[in-house]
């Protein structure tokens, strides 16, 4: 014990040195720990053996005089009172063991509370380094002028666009390099009509992308709830900026990335090889969106799919645009294995023609998927029939929203509803998916449809509300005794049925005001149609039904 806390002058070390390795923190602290369990344990151990041992021969002993003759009973009274003392000792080792125990546990913690001032500490040594060389640091391009680009033959409105381009990367520069938090790095001219290309630019980029590489000191100091890097519409990437692009955002994670491809000749292009550079590795990465980036081979796909199963951080990801038809982006479906995330949008990628395990290999495969997004595809209605029979094997998608404003629905998208809800008896009712709640937004693009059924988190009581659904609306027509009879449902399991009515209807009231909709009645008439129409002669002949 004593060796073990005389390394306590080794943590001091680290702890006054924040350029000192982690690992070697972090090694030091195992080490500590498994010594310290180890020896708790055996001390322990060993004298709760040694107990174990004594109890067990003084048992032997009185038991040998319980077995002779009466005399001996002094000494029978003394052994009895040793074996007594002995398992309260052996309790009161246990109990120390426990206390032992407890405080192990209260110096991880401790350990624990270390380790995030240390890593907080170096963290802003680092932070404090890159400040304090870039104290002195000024911007080392000039800014061209106005009658400097009109001499090269731009007009007014095009040589306003580029100041206001340059001006833009000069501010993004600058704040990094002064280690200044900022929460959207917003590579793009939200004012630019029109794209002029202008080769000046290129070392204001080149800047851009140094000081790119030093922001990621600047993010893990500063305790931001997000970082966000977003190349949107209009950026405007000479082909020379995207590799120095890449490089920095290999380099520096931010919290979420979006990217989006101009379709304009001349400028750099951002293609899926790019993208999962970027998202591989980092490691803090937690909404990706990407925007009119092709995936339209199947080495584009592998390259997505790879990037994205490899990365451990990823919750929210969407995609638009990025599919073409007849492209390889359907692949995503049994190709993508991702780890933590929730959210997937996939609308307005040109997905069709299913093939029939797709759609139940990608849920089963993304277990963490609680949100799917597919509108505005052009899903034919072989893969709506795909799409439903997975949707009712599944048991993980929490919500599956569609979108059909720009062309024609499927005909059979009545199959999605009965997937959630089959109404056809009450064993189809019972096996519908309880999970997973459908929205669609119509065609026409006036109204949406947010389906009623599987409202709770819980599934029981999504199940519960189908099947009173089921009966309120056979009850209106009186077909529920009629029902039960012509599928075999005998007398014994009446009571249970209507014992189980009043709890099914809890949970088919409307939550704001406790009423029923116009659908609905009360479990009374359910109960009293049942009673009424049932087979009466049947109820005397309970006790040989039982038997059969």
């Amino acid at each position: 014990m004593k060796q073990i806390f005389s390394d306590f002058n080794i943590w001091t070390n680290i702890m006054n040195n924040p350029f000192s390795d982690s690992a070697q923190w972090t090694q030091m602290r195992q080490e500590i720990m498994d010594s310290l369990r180890a020896e708790l344990q055996n001390n322990l151990q060993s004298q709760v053996d040694q107990l174990k041992t004594e109890s067990s021969q003084l048992k032997e002993k009185v038991a040998q005089l319980e077995g002779g003759a009466s005399r001996g009973g002094a000494e029978k009274s003394e052994l009895k009172q040793r074996c007594d003392t002995l398992h309260h000792a052996n309790a009161m080792l246990l109990k120390r063991q426990l206390e032992g125990e407890e405080k192990i546990s209260l110096l991880e913690e401790k350990l624990d509370s270390l380790q995030n001032s240390f890593d907080r500490a170096e963290r802003k040594a680092k932070y404090l380094e890159v400040v304090s060389k870039n104290q002195q640091w000024e911007y080392p391009r000039a800014v061209p002028t106005m009658s400097e680009l009109m001499s090269d033959g731009y007009s007014e409105e095009q040589s306003e666009e580029i100041i206001r381009q340059i001006d833009h990367i000069v501010y993004l520069t600058t704040q990094m390099r002064k280690g200044e938090a900022i929460d959207i790095v917003y590579v793009s001219d939200p004012c630019a009509e029109s794209y002029h290309y202008y080769e000046g630019i290129l070392p204001h980029y080149r800047q851009f992308a140094s000081a790119l590489i030093e922001y990621q000191h600047t993010i893990d100091y500063m305790e931001y709830d997000t970082f966000q890097f977003d190349m949107g519409w209009e950026a405007h990437l000479p082909a020379q900026v995207v590799p120095w692009l890449q490089k920095g955002l290999q380099h520096t994670h931010f919290d979420r990335l979006e990217f989006r491809n101009d379709q304009i000749e001349g400028v750099g292009y951002i293609n899926m090889e790019f993208i999962s550079n970027c998202v591989r590795d980092n490691s803090r990465l937690e909404k990706l969106h990407l925007e009119s980036i092709a995936i339209e081979h199947p080495r584009d796909v592998d390259l997505f799919c790879e990037a994205l199963n490899n990365n451990g951080s990823l919750l929210e990801m969407e995609l638009r645009y990025c599919g073409t038809e007849g492209g390889a982006l359907r692949d995503v479906f049994n190709k993508l294995r991702t780890k933590k995330v929730y959210k997937i949008d996939l609308s307005r990628n040109h997905l069709s023609n299913l093939r029939p395990t797709d759609m139940s290999e990608f849920l089963s495969s993304n277990p963490s998927l609680d949100e799917l997004y597919l509108g505005n595809n052009p899903f034919n209605e072989q893969d709506i029939v795909y799409i439903a029979d997975a949707l009712r094997h599944n048991n993980t998608l929490r919500s599956l929203h569609f979108c059909f404003r720009f062309r024609d629905p499927p005909t059979n998208l009545y199959l999605l509803e009965y997937a959630i809800f089959d109404s056809t008896s009450l064993n189809a009712a019972y096996d519908s998916n309880h999970h997973c709640r459908l929205y669609f937004d119509r065609y026409d693009g006036m109204t949406s449809i947010d389906y009623k059924f599987n409202t709770y988190r819980d599934p029981k009581l999504n199940r519960q509300k189908k099947i009173y659904t089921l009966l309120s609306k056979r009850n209106r027509r009186r077909e529920n005794a009629a029902v039960f009879e012509q599928n075999g449902i005998g007398i014994k399991h009446i009571p249970q049925i209507l014992y189980l009515l009043k709890p099914f209807s809890e949970h088919h009231l409307h939550h704001h005001d406790g009423t029923r909709g116009e659908d609905e009645v009360k479990p009374l008439s359910i109960a009293y149609e049942i009673m009424r129409d049932w087979r009466m002669p049947e109820l005397y002949n309970l006790d040989q039904m039982e038997e059969d």
